[in-house]
């Protein structure tokens, strides 16, 4: 009897070119940038945590909402999100946690 597994693939996709991404240069820059991203209509009414993509010249890739809690927290799956890191190539990450 033969064995079977499944195959996985593993892809990502961007359209903006490298040289159109916004460039983090410092921790302002990143809290600027997570902020301008953030639905400011629901900010202080639930828990959330994003995690910003970067490439080796620090230049956002994209943010990714990784979890979406409740009033008091909200829970991150690693493996959900070591999943996204790896799948997007991403050499360098800053997590983004917001609670009132």
């Amino acid at each position: 009897m033969e064995t079977k597994v499944n195959e996985i693939a593993i892809s990502y996709s961007g359209s903006l070119k490298a040289n159109l991404l916004p460039k983090i240069t410092c921790s302002q820059s990143a809290a600027d940038l997570a902020y301008s991203q953030w639905n400011k209509d629901t900010i202080e009414l639930h828990e959330t945590f994003k995690i910003m993509l970067l490439n080796n010249a620090n230049k956002v890739k994209g943010i990714y909402e990784t979890s979406n809690g409740g009033i008091t927290g909200t829970l991150v799956d690693v493996r959900i999100l070591f999943a996204v890191l790896l799948k997007s190539l991403t050499t360098a990450v800053i997590l983004v946690h917001y609670a009132k």
